[in-house]
Protein backbone atom coordinates (compact mmCIF):
# COMPACT_ATOMS: atom_id res chain seq x y z
CA UNK A 1 0.00 0.00 0.00
CA UNK A 2 1.28 3.67 -0.94
CA UNK A 3 2.63 5.40 2.09
CA UNK A 4 0.56 8.33 1.92
CA UNK A 5 -2.48 6.44 0.86
CA UNK A 6 -2.00 4.30 4.44
CA UNK A 7 -2.18 7.62 6.54
CA UNK A 8 -5.47 8.65 4.73
CA UNK A 9 -7.02 5.39 5.15
CA UNK A 10 -5.57 5.27 8.99
CA UNK A 11 -6.85 9.06 9.80
CA UNK A 12 -10.37 8.38 7.80
CA UNK A 13 -11.40 4.96 9.40
CA UNK A 14 -10.36 5.58 12.78
CA UNK A 15 -11.19 9.04 12.95
CA UNK A 16 -14.47 8.03 11.98
CA UNK A 17 -14.80 5.03 14.16
CA UNK A 18 -13.09 6.95 16.78
CA UNK A 19 -15.98 9.87 16.68
CA UNK A 20 -18.85 7.16 16.75
CA UNK A 21 -17.67 5.20 19.60
CA UNK A 22 -16.54 8.26 21.89
CA UNK A 23 -19.93 10.16 20.89
CA UNK A 24 -21.35 6.64 22.67
CA UNK A 25 -19.22 6.09 25.36
CA UNK A 26 -20.08 9.80 26.49
CA UNK A 27 -23.68 9.50 26.11
CA UNK A 28 -22.90 6.60 28.75
CA UNK A 29 -21.04 8.93 30.87
CA UNK A 30 -18.20 6.69 30.14
CA UNK A 31 -14.96 8.81 29.18
CA UNK A 32 -14.38 9.23 25.11
CA UNK A 33 -11.33 7.39 25.71
CA UNK A 34 -12.52 4.10 25.89
CA UNK A 35 -14.02 4.88 22.96
CA UNK A 36 -10.26 5.98 21.04
CA UNK A 37 -9.29 2.86 22.34
CA UNK A 38 -11.87 0.08 21.20
CA UNK A 39 -11.62 2.38 17.69
CA UNK A 40 -8.34 1.51 17.37
CA UNK A 41 -8.83 -2.42 18.34
CA UNK A 42 -10.95 -2.30 16.04
CA UNK A 43 -8.92 -1.00 12.83
CA UNK A 44 -5.87 -3.25 14.41
CA UNK A 45 -4.58 -6.54 13.27
CA UNK A 46 -6.37 -8.62 16.06
CA UNK A 47 -9.38 -8.14 15.05
CA UNK A 48 -11.36 -9.30 11.96
CA UNK A 49 -11.88 -6.85 8.77
CA UNK A 50 -9.90 -4.26 7.90
CA UNK A 51 -6.42 -3.59 9.22
CA UNK A 52 -4.55 -0.24 9.44
CA UNK A 53 -0.97 0.09 8.95
CA UNK A 54 0.01 -0.31 12.51
CA UNK A 55 3.69 0.84 11.91
CA UNK A 56 2.55 4.47 10.24
CA UNK A 57 0.14 4.48 13.53
CA UNK A 58 2.67 4.45 15.86
CA UNK A 59 4.99 7.06 14.00
CA UNK A 60 1.92 9.48 14.10
CA UNK A 61 1.22 8.47 17.87
CA UNK A 62 4.90 9.91 18.70
CA UNK A 63 3.84 13.41 17.95
CA UNK A 64 0.41 12.67 20.34
CA UNK A 65 2.81 11.17 22.76
CA UNK A 66 4.84 14.78 22.57
CA UNK A 67 1.99 16.91 22.91
CA UNK A 68 0.49 15.04 25.19
CA UNK A 69 3.52 15.74 27.39
CA UNK A 70 3.94 18.94 26.10
CA UNK A 71 0.37 19.20 27.67
CA UNK A 72 0.97 18.51 30.86
CA UNK A 73 4.13 20.32 31.36
CA UNK A 74 2.26 23.30 30.12
CA UNK A 75 -0.31 23.33 32.58
CA UNK A 76 1.67 21.44 35.55
CA UNK A 77 1.43 24.39 38.63
CA UNK A 78 3.72 23.68 41.95
CA UNK A 79 1.33 25.78 43.42
CA UNK A 80 -1.53 23.20 43.27
CA UNK A 81 0.48 20.66 44.71
CA UNK A 82 1.82 23.44 47.80
CA UNK A 83 -1.14 23.83 48.68
CA UNK A 84 -1.76 19.89 49.53
CA UNK A 85 1.49 19.18 50.14
CA UNK A 86 0.94 17.31 53.45
CA UNK A 87 -1.10 14.67 51.99
CA UNK A 88 -0.45 14.26 48.11
CA UNK A 89 2.71 13.18 48.34
CA UNK A 90 2.48 11.00 51.71
CA UNK A 91 -0.54 9.41 49.81
CA UNK A 92 0.73 9.41 46.10
CA UNK A 93 4.17 7.64 47.08
CA UNK A 94 2.76 5.25 49.41
CA UNK A 95 -0.36 4.40 47.15
CA UNK A 96 2.53 3.94 44.12
CA UNK A 97 4.57 1.89 46.49
CA UNK A 98 1.64 -0.46 47.07
CA UNK A 99 0.61 -0.61 44.06
CA UNK A 100 3.83 -1.41 42.61
CA UNK A 101 5.01 -4.26 45.05
CA UNK A 102 1.38 -5.61 45.14
CA UNK A 103 1.46 -6.15 41.20
CA UNK A 104 5.44 -6.77 41.57
CA UNK A 105 4.43 -10.06 43.76
CA UNK A 106 1.56 -11.14 41.15
CA UNK A 107 3.89 -10.90 38.18
CA UNK A 108 6.15 -12.84 39.47
CA UNK A 109 3.69 -15.39 41.01
CA UNK A 110 2.49 -15.74 37.63
CA UNK A 111 6.27 -16.63 36.31
CA UNK A 112 6.68 -13.48 34.69
CA UNK A 113 10.31 -11.31 35.03
CA UNK A 114 10.57 -9.14 37.77
CA UNK A 115 11.29 -5.76 35.80
CA UNK A 116 8.23 -6.55 34.08
CA UNK A 117 6.44 -6.70 37.40
CA UNK A 118 8.12 -3.03 38.50
CA UNK A 119 7.23 -1.49 35.15
CA UNK A 120 3.74 -2.90 35.23
CA UNK A 121 3.27 -1.88 38.48
CA UNK A 122 3.99 1.47 38.29
CA UNK A 123 2.18 1.95 35.38
CA UNK A 124 -0.88 0.77 36.86
CA UNK A 125 -0.34 3.37 40.23
CA UNK A 126 -0.40 6.68 37.79
CA UNK A 127 -4.14 7.38 36.99
CA UNK A 128 -5.50 9.15 34.27
CA UNK A 129 -5.62 13.15 34.15
CA UNK A 130 -8.13 13.09 31.33
CA UNK A 131 -10.42 10.40 33.28
CA UNK A 132 -10.10 12.45 36.86
CA UNK A 133 -10.98 15.77 35.77
CA UNK A 134 -13.83 14.47 34.04
CA UNK A 135 -15.33 12.48 36.90
CA UNK A 136 -14.75 15.67 39.23
CA UNK A 137 -16.25 18.42 36.55
CA UNK A 138 -19.29 15.96 36.19
CA UNK A 139 -19.85 15.41 39.75
CA UNK A 140 -19.51 19.51 40.55
CA UNK A 141 -15.77 18.13 43.21
CA UNK A 142 -13.16 20.14 40.68
CA UNK A 143 -13.04 23.19 43.26
CA UNK A 144 -13.63 21.50 46.69
CA UNK A 145 -11.09 20.17 49.04
CA UNK A 146 -10.98 16.31 48.29
CA UNK A 147 -11.01 18.11 44.44
CA UNK A 148 -7.62 19.87 45.18
CA UNK A 149 -6.17 16.78 46.87
CA UNK A 150 -7.40 14.72 44.31
CA UNK A 151 -5.47 16.93 41.28
CA UNK A 152 -2.71 17.47 43.74
CA UNK A 153 -2.19 13.78 44.41
CA UNK A 154 -2.18 13.30 40.63
CA UNK A 155 0.69 15.69 40.38
CA UNK A 156 2.90 13.62 42.32
CA UNK A 157 1.72 10.47 40.76
CA UNK A 158 2.87 12.04 37.27
CA UNK A 159 6.46 13.55 39.10
CA UNK A 160 7.18 10.08 39.75
CA UNK A 161 6.48 8.79 36.73
CA UNK A 162 8.82 11.69 35.01
CA UNK A 163 11.55 10.26 37.41
CA UNK A 164 11.04 6.50 36.27
CA UNK A 165 11.53 7.67 32.85
CA UNK A 166 14.43 9.27 33.41
CA UNK A 167 15.92 6.29 34.97
CA UNK A 168 14.67 3.53 32.51
CA UNK A 169 18.06 3.61 30.88
CA UNK A 170 20.25 2.84 33.77
CA UNK A 171 17.27 0.21 34.37
CA UNK A 172 17.59 -1.47 31.51
CA UNK A 173 21.78 -1.61 32.23
CA UNK A 174 20.66 -3.60 35.56
CA UNK A 175 18.32 -6.16 34.01
CA UNK A 176 20.97 -6.54 31.13
CA UNK A 177 22.83 -9.59 33.49
CA UNK A 178 24.48 -10.49 36.11
CA UNK A 179 27.72 -9.67 35.42
CA UNK A 180 27.30 -5.66 35.10
CA UNK A 181 28.25 -3.71 37.89
CA UNK A 182 27.49 -2.13 40.75
CA UNK A 183 30.03 0.60 39.41
CA UNK A 184 28.74 0.72 36.26
CA UNK A 185 25.17 1.08 37.23
CA UNK A 186 25.99 3.83 40.01
CA UNK A 187 27.94 5.42 36.63
CA UNK A 188 24.83 4.89 34.39
CA UNK A 189 22.68 6.64 36.95
CA UNK A 190 24.98 9.23 37.87
CA UNK A 191 25.26 10.38 34.02
CA UNK A 192 21.36 10.60 33.46
CA UNK A 193 20.75 12.46 36.58
CA UNK A 194 23.61 14.87 35.62
CA UNK A 195 22.22 15.56 31.93
CA UNK A 196 19.25 15.82 33.21
CA UNK A 197 19.99 18.71 35.70
CA UNK A 198 21.97 20.56 33.08
CA UNK A 199 19.38 20.30 30.56
CA UNK A 200 16.62 21.36 33.62
CA UNK A 201 19.09 24.19 34.59
CA UNK A 202 20.02 25.44 30.80
CA UNK A 203 16.25 25.45 30.25
CA UNK A 204 14.63 27.14 33.14
CA UNK A 205 17.07 29.64 33.31
CA UNK A 206 18.67 31.14 29.72
CA UNK A 207 15.95 28.07 27.70
CA UNK A 208 13.31 29.89 29.59
CA UNK A 209 14.53 33.91 28.08
CA UNK A 210 15.21 32.74 24.82
CA UNK A 211 11.68 31.02 24.56
CA UNK A 212 9.88 33.78 25.81
CA UNK A 213 11.89 36.27 23.77
CA UNK A 214 11.07 34.20 21.00
CA UNK A 215 7.50 33.54 21.71
CA UNK A 216 7.17 37.37 22.55
CA UNK A 217 7.92 39.12 19.40
CA UNK A 218 5.71 36.58 17.48
CA UNK A 219 3.20 37.29 19.46
CA UNK A 220 3.82 41.03 18.74
CA UNK A 221 2.88 40.11 15.08
CA UNK A 222 -1.07 39.58 15.89
CA UNK A 223 -1.21 36.18 13.44
CA UNK A 224 -2.40 33.20 15.31
CA UNK A 225 -0.82 30.75 12.57
CA UNK A 226 2.74 32.20 13.32
CA UNK A 227 1.88 31.91 16.98
CA UNK A 228 0.84 28.43 16.59
CA UNK A 229 3.84 27.47 14.70
CA UNK A 230 6.24 29.26 16.95
CA UNK A 231 4.97 27.07 19.88
CA UNK A 232 5.20 24.04 18.00
CA UNK A 233 8.50 24.71 16.51
CA UNK A 234 10.03 25.10 20.12
CA UNK A 235 8.15 22.15 21.33
CA UNK A 236 10.02 19.94 18.94
CA UNK A 237 13.56 21.39 18.91
CA UNK A 238 13.79 21.23 22.45
CA UNK A 239 12.25 17.56 22.76
CA UNK A 240 14.64 16.12 19.97
CA UNK A 241 17.45 18.26 20.70
CA UNK A 242 17.20 16.91 24.63
CA UNK A 243 17.47 13.59 22.93
CA UNK A 244 20.11 14.15 20.79
CA UNK A 245 22.22 16.00 23.03
CA UNK A 246 21.44 14.78 26.44
CA UNK A 247 20.08 11.51 25.88
CA UNK A 248 16.87 12.04 27.26
CA UNK A 249 13.78 10.56 25.88
CA UNK A 250 11.64 13.08 23.30
CA UNK A 251 8.34 12.00 25.28
CA UNK A 252 10.54 13.67 28.58
CA UNK A 253 11.69 16.70 26.80
CA UNK A 254 8.49 17.24 25.21
CA UNK A 255 7.57 17.78 29.02
CA UNK A 256 10.11 20.17 29.71
CA UNK A 257 9.38 22.45 27.07
CA UNK A 258 5.72 22.52 27.93
CA UNK A 259 7.06 23.70 31.99
CA UNK A 260 9.56 26.41 29.93
CA UNK A 261 6.28 27.52 27.96
CA UNK A 262 4.09 27.41 30.97
CA UNK A 263 6.34 29.91 32.54
CA UNK A 264 5.86 32.97 29.90
CA UNK A 265 3.51 35.35 29.70
CA UNK A 266 2.20 33.42 26.81
CA UNK A 267 1.31 30.26 28.16
CA UNK A 268 -2.42 30.45 28.31
CA UNK A 269 -2.41 31.58 24.44
CA UNK A 270 0.21 28.67 23.62
CA UNK A 271 -2.02 26.33 25.46
CA UNK A 272 -5.19 27.54 23.67
CA UNK A 273 -3.41 27.34 19.85
CA UNK A 274 -2.12 23.81 20.74
CA UNK A 275 -5.26 22.53 21.62
CA UNK A 276 -6.58 20.97 18.86
CA UNK A 277 -3.63 19.77 17.96
CA UNK A 278 -2.79 17.97 21.12
CA UNK A 279 -6.35 16.63 21.05
CA UNK A 280 -6.00 15.10 17.53
CA UNK A 281 -3.05 13.89 17.81
CA UNK A 282 -3.68 12.42 21.38
CA UNK A 283 -6.75 10.43 19.75
CA UNK A 284 -4.05 8.86 17.51
CA UNK A 285 -2.26 7.70 20.37
CA UNK A 286 -5.26 6.17 21.80
CA UNK A 287 -5.85 4.66 18.35
CA UNK A 288 -1.82 3.14 18.21
CA UNK A 289 -2.57 1.55 21.25
CA UNK A 290 -5.70 -0.13 20.57
CA UNK A 291 -4.46 -1.34 17.49
CA UNK A 292 -1.13 -3.56 19.20
CA UNK A 293 -4.19 -4.52 21.86
CA UNK A 294 -3.99 -8.70 21.25
CA UNK A 295 -7.23 -10.21 23.71
CA UNK A 296 -5.95 -13.50 23.09
CA UNK A 297 -3.02 -12.73 25.95
CA UNK A 298 -5.85 -11.99 28.28
CA UNK A 299 -7.68 -15.22 27.46
CA UNK A 300 -4.51 -17.06 28.03
CA UNK A 301 -3.76 -15.61 31.61
CA UNK A 302 -6.80 -14.42 32.54
CA UNK A 303 -5.90 -15.43 36.64
CA UNK A 304 -3.01 -12.58 35.74
CA UNK A 305 -5.41 -10.54 34.78
CA UNK A 306 -7.63 -10.20 37.47
CA UNK A 307 -5.17 -10.32 39.79
CA UNK A 308 -3.98 -6.81 37.88
CA UNK A 309 -7.36 -5.78 37.65
CA UNK A 310 -7.95 -6.09 41.71
CA UNK A 311 -4.86 -4.04 42.04
CA UNK A 312 -6.76 -1.26 40.17
CA UNK A 313 -9.64 -1.48 41.50
CA UNK A 314 -9.07 -2.49 44.78
CA UNK A 315 -5.78 -2.25 46.33
CA UNK A 316 -5.18 1.46 44.59
CA UNK A 317 -8.22 2.63 46.35
CA UNK A 318 -8.32 0.83 49.53
CA UNK A 319 -4.65 2.03 50.16
CA UNK A 320 -5.87 5.63 49.21
CA UNK A 321 -8.54 5.65 51.80
CA UNK A 322 -6.79 4.24 54.40
CA UNK A 323 -4.23 6.80 54.11
CA UNK A 324 -6.40 9.32 53.86
CA UNK A 325 -8.30 8.59 57.06
CA UNK A 326 -5.11 8.17 58.69
CA UNK A 327 -4.04 11.60 58.27
CA UNK A 328 -6.81 12.73 59.47
CA UNK A 329 -8.76 13.99 56.35
CA UNK A 330 -13.23 13.55 56.14
CA UNK A 331 -14.23 10.34 54.69
CA UNK A 332 -15.50 12.32 51.76
CA UNK A 333 -12.25 13.47 50.83
CA UNK A 334 -10.90 9.95 50.99
CA UNK A 335 -13.91 8.21 49.27
CA UNK A 336 -13.36 10.81 45.93
CA UNK A 337 -9.03 10.29 46.19
CA UNK A 338 -10.17 6.47 46.25
CA UNK A 339 -12.57 5.83 43.70
CA UNK A 340 -11.10 8.85 41.21
CA UNK A 341 -7.59 7.37 41.55
CA UNK A 342 -8.85 3.65 40.70
CA UNK A 343 -8.05 3.38 37.22
CA UNK A 344 -5.12 3.74 34.30
CA UNK A 345 -4.67 6.26 31.66
CA UNK A 346 -2.25 7.93 29.12
CA UNK A 347 0.62 8.39 31.40
CA UNK A 348 0.72 4.36 32.03
CA UNK A 349 0.62 3.78 28.54
CA UNK A 350 3.67 6.40 27.64
CA UNK A 351 5.63 4.52 30.51
CA UNK A 352 5.00 1.29 29.00
CA UNK A 353 5.73 2.67 25.17
CA UNK A 354 9.22 4.01 26.64
CA UNK A 355 9.94 0.64 28.75
CA UNK A 356 9.07 -1.51 25.50
CA UNK A 357 12.09 0.11 23.57
CA UNK A 358 14.34 -0.71 26.43
CA UNK A 359 12.89 -4.28 26.72
CA UNK A 360 11.73 -3.87 30.09
CA UNK A 361 8.37 -5.00 29.60
CA UNK A 362 6.92 -7.67 27.14
CA UNK A 363 3.84 -7.11 24.46
CA UNK A 364 1.86 -9.40 26.45
CA UNK A 365 2.23 -6.68 29.95
CA UNK A 366 1.16 -4.24 27.14
CA UNK A 367 -1.72 -6.04 26.36
CA UNK A 368 -2.81 -6.57 29.84
CA UNK A 369 -2.39 -3.10 30.67
CA UNK A 370 -4.78 -2.14 27.86
CA UNK A 371 -7.22 -4.24 28.79
CA UNK A 372 -7.29 -3.13 32.36
CA UNK A 373 -7.59 0.46 30.92
CA UNK A 374 -10.85 -0.66 28.90
CA UNK A 375 -12.39 -1.83 32.07
CA UNK A 376 -10.98 0.23 34.83
CA UNK A 377 -12.17 3.16 33.04
CA UNK A 378 -15.72 1.68 32.13
CA UNK A 379 -16.09 0.97 35.59
CA UNK A 380 -15.01 4.24 37.32
CA UNK A 381 -18.03 6.63 36.50
CA UNK A 382 -20.08 3.98 38.17
CA UNK A 383 -18.08 4.17 41.05
CA UNK A 384 -18.30 7.87 41.50
CA UNK A 385 -21.70 7.89 40.43
CA UNK A 386 -22.51 5.42 44.01
CA UNK A 387 -19.90 8.11 46.24
CA UNK A 388 -23.02 9.07 48.51
CA UNK A 389 -24.07 5.54 48.73
CA UNK A 390 -20.51 3.79 50.07
CA UNK A 391 -20.48 7.15 52.61
CA UNK A 392 -23.33 6.49 53.59
CA UNK A 393 -22.74 2.75 54.50
CA UNK A 394 -19.53 3.76 55.77
CA UNK A 395 -20.13 6.24 58.17
CA UNK A 396 -22.98 3.91 59.83
CA UNK A 397 -19.82 1.39 60.02
CA UNK A 398 -17.23 3.57 61.21
CA UNK A 399 -18.97 6.40 62.72
CA UNK A 400 -16.77 9.00 61.83
CA UNK A 401 -17.74 12.31 62.22
CA UNK A 402 -17.32 14.44 59.06
CA UNK A 403 -15.15 17.46 58.79
CA UNK A 404 -16.48 20.79 57.72
CA UNK A 405 -13.95 22.83 58.44
CA UNK A 406 -11.76 23.03 55.49
CA UNK A 407 -14.66 22.97 53.04
CA UNK A 408 -16.06 25.33 54.42
CA UNK A 409 -13.23 27.02 54.04
CA UNK A 410 -12.96 26.58 50.54
CA UNK A 411 -16.51 27.41 50.12
CA UNK A 412 -16.10 30.79 51.32
CA UNK A 413 -12.60 31.75 48.89
CA UNK A 414 -15.18 30.73 45.77
CA UNK A 415 -17.64 32.45 46.83
CA UNK A 416 -15.65 35.70 47.02
CA UNK A 417 -14.13 34.93 43.65
CA UNK A 418 -17.43 34.70 41.95
CA UNK A 419 -17.83 38.39 43.02
CA UNK A 420 -14.78 39.45 40.64
CA UNK A 421 -14.82 40.22 36.73
CA UNK A 422 -13.30 39.40 34.06
CA UNK A 423 -12.43 42.71 31.74
CA UNK A 424 -11.36 41.93 28.21
CA UNK A 425 -9.40 44.62 26.56
CA UNK A 426 -7.26 47.09 28.38
CA UNK A 427 -7.43 50.28 26.30
CA UNK A 428 -8.92 53.57 27.55
CA UNK A 429 -12.18 52.02 28.55
CA UNK A 430 -10.39 48.86 30.24
CA UNK A 431 -7.86 50.82 32.35
CA UNK A 432 -10.93 52.99 33.69
CA UNK A 433 -13.17 50.05 34.41
CA UNK A 434 -10.25 48.18 36.33
CA UNK A 435 -9.29 51.29 38.26
CA UNK A 436 -12.76 51.63 39.81
CA UNK A 437 -13.11 48.16 40.33
CA UNK A 438 -9.73 47.86 42.48
CA UNK A 439 -11.38 51.29 44.46
CA UNK A 440 -14.28 48.91 45.48
CA UNK A 441 -12.17 46.33 46.73
CA UNK A 442 -12.64 44.23 43.69
CA UNK A 443 -9.96 41.93 42.16
CA UNK A 444 -10.87 42.04 38.08
CA UNK A 445 -9.16 39.43 35.69
CA UNK A 446 -7.74 41.17 32.06
CA UNK A 447 -7.78 39.50 29.24
CA UNK A 448 -5.61 41.51 27.18
CA UNK A 449 -3.87 40.45 23.65
CA UNK A 450 -1.51 42.82 22.93
CA UNK A 451 2.01 41.42 24.74
CA UNK A 452 3.39 44.59 25.20
CA UNK A 453 0.83 45.78 27.65
CA UNK A 454 0.79 42.26 29.29
CA UNK A 455 4.73 42.45 29.65
CA UNK A 456 4.74 45.54 31.49
CA UNK A 457 6.33 44.78 35.18
CA UNK A 458 3.70 47.41 36.67
CA UNK A 459 0.50 45.15 35.85
CA UNK A 460 1.08 42.43 38.13
CA UNK A 461 -0.44 38.91 37.76
CA UNK A 462 -3.76 39.58 36.99
CA UNK A 463 -3.65 40.02 33.07
CA UNK A 464 -3.80 36.47 30.91
CA UNK A 465 -2.11 37.48 27.23
CA UNK A 466 -4.59 35.98 24.61
CA UNK A 467 -7.46 36.10 22.61
CA UNK A 468 -10.69 36.22 24.64
CA UNK A 469 -12.99 34.57 21.82
CA UNK A 470 -11.66 30.67 22.48
CA UNK A 471 -12.71 29.15 25.08
CA UNK A 472 -10.11 27.93 26.39
CA UNK A 473 -8.53 31.52 27.31
CA UNK A 474 -12.17 32.09 29.07
CA UNK A 475 -11.71 28.62 30.94
CA UNK A 476 -8.35 30.08 31.99
CA UNK A 477 -9.96 32.93 33.14
CA UNK A 478 -12.50 30.66 35.29
CA UNK A 479 -15.47 32.30 33.92
CA UNK A 480 -17.52 29.58 35.33
CA UNK A 481 -16.85 31.28 39.01
CA UNK A 482 -17.32 35.18 37.76
CA UNK A 483 -20.63 37.05 37.81
CA UNK A 484 -19.46 40.04 35.35
CA UNK A 485 -18.02 39.94 32.05
CA UNK A 486 -17.20 43.61 30.74
CA UNK A 487 -16.07 43.56 26.79
CA UNK A 488 -14.21 46.59 26.04
CA UNK A 489 -12.54 46.17 23.05
CA UNK A 490 -14.07 47.60 19.47
CA UNK A 491 -13.92 44.81 17.84
CA UNK A 492 -17.86 44.19 17.65
CA UNK A 493 -17.74 40.60 16.00
CA UNK A 494 -14.68 39.76 17.89
CA UNK A 495 -16.82 40.94 21.05
CA UNK A 496 -20.00 38.72 19.57
CA UNK A 497 -17.65 35.54 19.40
CA UNK A 498 -16.60 36.43 23.09
CA UNK A 499 -19.97 36.49 24.08
CA UNK A 500 -21.31 33.43 22.51
CA UNK A 501 -18.35 31.52 24.31
CA UNK A 502 -19.14 32.69 27.49
CA UNK A 503 -22.28 31.89 27.32
CA UNK A 504 -21.15 28.22 27.16
CA UNK A 505 -18.99 28.79 30.03
CA UNK A 506 -21.23 30.42 32.16
CA UNK A 507 -25.13 30.61 30.94
CA UNK A 508 -26.03 33.25 33.85
CA UNK A 509 -22.99 35.91 33.57
CA UNK A 510 -23.69 39.85 33.25
CA UNK A 511 -22.29 40.88 30.45
CA UNK A 512 -21.39 44.87 29.48
CA UNK A 513 -20.66 45.38 25.70
CA UNK A 514 -19.84 47.90 23.16
CA UNK A 515 -21.76 48.47 19.76
CA UNK A 516 -20.24 50.61 17.35
CA UNK A 517 -23.54 51.04 15.16
CA UNK A 518 -26.87 51.16 16.26
CA UNK A 519 -27.76 47.66 14.59
CA UNK A 520 -25.89 45.81 16.43
CA UNK A 521 -27.49 46.65 19.48
CA UNK A 522 -30.05 44.42 18.56
CA UNK A 523 -27.95 41.69 17.79
CA UNK A 524 -26.05 42.19 21.26
CA UNK A 525 -29.78 41.96 23.36
CA UNK A 526 -30.40 39.06 21.35
CA UNK A 527 -27.30 37.67 22.96
CA UNK A 528 -29.12 38.56 26.04
CA UNK A 529 -26.32 41.44 26.93
CA UNK A 530 -28.42 43.35 29.62
CA UNK A 531 -26.09 46.44 28.87
CA UNK A 532 -24.65 47.87 26.04
CA UNK A 533 -22.89 51.01 25.33
CA UNK A 534 -23.09 52.74 22.03
CA UNK A 535 -19.87 54.17 20.71
CA UNK A 536 -20.48 57.79 20.89
CA UNK A 537 -20.45 57.58 24.63
CA UNK A 538 -19.06 54.33 25.23
CA UNK A 539 -16.71 55.64 28.18
CA UNK A 540 -18.85 57.68 29.83
CA UNK A 541 -21.68 54.83 29.69
CA UNK A 542 -18.78 51.74 30.99
CA UNK A 543 -17.70 53.42 33.78
CA UNK A 544 -21.40 54.98 35.07
CA UNK A 545 -22.72 51.23 34.45
CA UNK A 546 -19.16 49.83 36.53
CA UNK A 547 -20.38 52.22 39.56
CA UNK A 548 -23.66 51.68 39.23
CA UNK A 549 -23.34 47.49 39.01
CA UNK A 550 -20.00 46.65 41.13
CA UNK A 551 -21.34 49.41 44.17
CA UNK A 552 -24.18 47.61 45.03
CA UNK A 553 -22.38 43.93 45.40
CA UNK A 554 -20.51 45.32 48.38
Amino acid sequence: MDHNLGIVIILTVGFALASFLSYIAQRLKLSPILGYLLAGYIIGPYSPGFVADSEIAEQLAEIGVILMLFGVGLHFKIEDLIKVKNIAIIGAVGQTTIATVTTMGIVSFAGWRLEFGLIMGLAIGVASTVVLMRMLIDNHLLITLEGHIAIGWLIVEDIFTVIILILLPTLAILVEGSDVSTWTILQSMGSVLIKFTILAIFMFTWGHKIVSYILTNIARLHSGEMFTLGVLALVFVIAIGSTLLFGISIALGAFIAGMVIGKTQVRHQAAANALPLKDIFGIIFFLSVGMIFNPQAIALNYSLFFGLLAVILIIKPLSAYLITIFLGYPLKVALVVAFGLAQIGEFSFILAEEALKFKLLSDEGYDFLVACALVSISINPLLFGKLDFFESILRKISRFPEKKENQIAIGAKEKDHFLNAVIVGFGPIGKAVSIILNDRGFSPLIIENNIDIVSRKDEGDGFIFGDASEASILKEAHLEKVSHLLITITDSKKAMQIIKAARQINPGIEIIARAQFISEESILSELKVRYICSERSAIKEFISLTRHLFSSNL
